[in-house]
């Protein structure tokens, strides 16, 4: 069947290996070098450079119901003659932990609570996001238009919570 769409199953990421502790974010400057650690997401899927549309993040940390953090996400691309990687802030998120937490030995380990409160506090561009808050404490949800960007770069920050983490997934 000719321009037939495949749905690729995604299962979530870890973003950070560990929580993040920082209490501030940098915000990144162009580089002659690519982007890379944690926190950076590659969004093609394959290997013949199909890419996802959308990248849902899942945010998690330690502390209690009430306590903020923030998350940053950039988008990254290179110049065409390569020497260059320039960022794009595409959106500004608060958080905000909720009542639910996580699960002893998984990836949203019983330390952490889930976000349950999600406000974008700066869209670059518009129509950037989807934003499905959790209800009565759930995991709140943000799924974000990469905008062709050949890396994202998401930063974190706790406000008042202890650390602050994501889960992400391709979509």
């Amino acid at each position: 069947m000719a321009n037939a769409r495949e749905t690729l199953i995604s299962n979530f990421n870890t973003l950070y290996a560990a929580n993040v502790l920082a209490n501030t974010i940098t915000v990144p400057v162009p580089q002659a070098s690519a982007p890379r650690g944690s926190g950076i997401i590659n969004p093609l899927m394959d290997s013949v450079g199909a890419a996802f549309d959308l990248a849902l993040f899942a945010f998690f940390g330690v502390g209690t119901s009430g306590q903020t953090a923030t998350a940053r996400i950039t988008a990254w691309r290179q110049t065409q003659d390569g020497s260059l990687w320039i960022p794009s802030a595409l959106l500004t998120l608060n958080l905000t932990l909720g009542t639910q937490v996580g699960i002893a030995n998984t990836a949203i380990g019983e330390t952490n609570k889930l976000v349950s409160a999600i406000t974008a506090a700066t869209a670059f561009t518009s129509a950037n996001e989807i934003i499905s808050p959790g209800a009565d404490g759930t995991m709140g949800l943000v799924a974000v238009d990469p905008k062709g960007a050949a890396l994202l770069e998401v930063d974190l920050a706790i406000g008042n919570c202890t650390s602050i983490n994501a889960l992400w997934a391709g979509m």
